[in-house]
């Protein structure tokens, strides 16, 4: 038995430290925990006690914070908490197995979402996820074809999906006009545009917009790739189109005053094909993840 264990730390008294950190007192933490004030700081005592270390700084029965003590012990204490909230949830989740095929827009950047699908595999291993990453009207017609179960396609806003169900909306942020620096909109020659390839829903809505506003185009530079598309932008080959979270340094803005006409927003869809159980269980997951709600 290890040294904890031996001391008789309890859930009780993580829970109690945990939530005094985060709330600032004992009243609140109390409040929190459905706990008299009495219980919460009793709970707090026998947790030092058995430690042997002092975790909170107390003076004259105000609390001013954790000791340097508590500031190390509290992130092992949350991930204890965190790892038992996981486990119950667990059992009370239905056991999934099988083959999930997720189509995801390869334009757009998600972070949390291949950490997501380690954590499925890790508390599913009889789940398998196969991912297919491409432009999102690639997306709708392996869905409509039945190749994948879901997708997460990206598309502008008021733009219906010829698909049989709207989906769900997960983000939505705004579209912009870049260059690597101001660009007059009236030159009288075609306006250079480096774009993803036919079927992005960014190039669809910036076509749309420049024809209707009369403005001749010319593509000097298409690719699916990201890292190549921003590089031609930031040397000057042309104007590009990109939602908020996706400009990096060394690309400006252009809008309404600088000529260019106004974008509709773009949204993120988490819609699916089927409604199988582990269909419904893994989309449920998935809006789980918060790198697919920050826009």
């Amino acid at each position: 038995m290890d040294a904890l264990g031996e001391r008789r730390i309890t859930l009780d008294q993580l829970r109690a430290f945990v939530t005094v950190a985060e709330c600032g007192g004992f009243q609140a933490a109390g409040d929190r925990l459905g706990r008299t004030q009495s219980a919460v700081t009793q709970s707090l005592g026998a947790l030092e006690e058995g430690l042997g270390q002092r975790l909170l700084d107390r003076r004259r029965g105000h609390l001013l914070g954790l000791t340097e003590a508590g500031r190390r012990f509290l992130p092992a204490a949350r991930a204890s908490l965190a790892q038992l909230a996981e486990a119950v949830d667990a059992l009370r989740r239905p056991d999934l197995r099988g083959r999930i095929a997720l189509g995801v827009p390869d334009d757009f950047a998600i972070a949390e979402l291949p950490r997501l699908i380690s954590r499925c595999h890790a508390l599913y291993p009889g789940l398998t996820v196969e991912v297919t990453s491409t432009l999102s009207a690639t997306l709708a017609t392996l869905l409509r074809q039945g190749a994948l179960d879901l997708a997460l396609l990206r598309t502008t806003a008021g733009v219906p999906l010829d698909l049989p169900e709207p989906g769900i909306l997960l983000r939505v942020e705004p579209l912009y006009w870049v260059a690597h620096a101001p660009v007059p909109f009236t030159a009288p020659e075609p306006l250079p545009l480096c774009l993803y390839p036919d079927g992005c829903a960014y190039r669809a809505a910036g076509l749309a917009a420049l024809a209707a506003a009369g403005r001749p185009v010319r593509l000097v530079y298409v690719s699916a790739i990201d890292t190549n598309l921003h590089a031609a932008i930031a040397a000057g080959l042309g104007v590009g189109l990109l939602p908020a979270s996706a400009i990096g340094p060394g690309l400006v803005r252009l809008g309404p005053d600088d000529g260019f006409p106004p974008l509709a927003p773009v949204e993120l869809r988490l819609v699916r094909r089927a409604t199988a159980p582990l269909v419904r269980a893994f989309a449920d997951l998935l809006q789980t993840a918060p790198g697919l709600m920050r826009g």
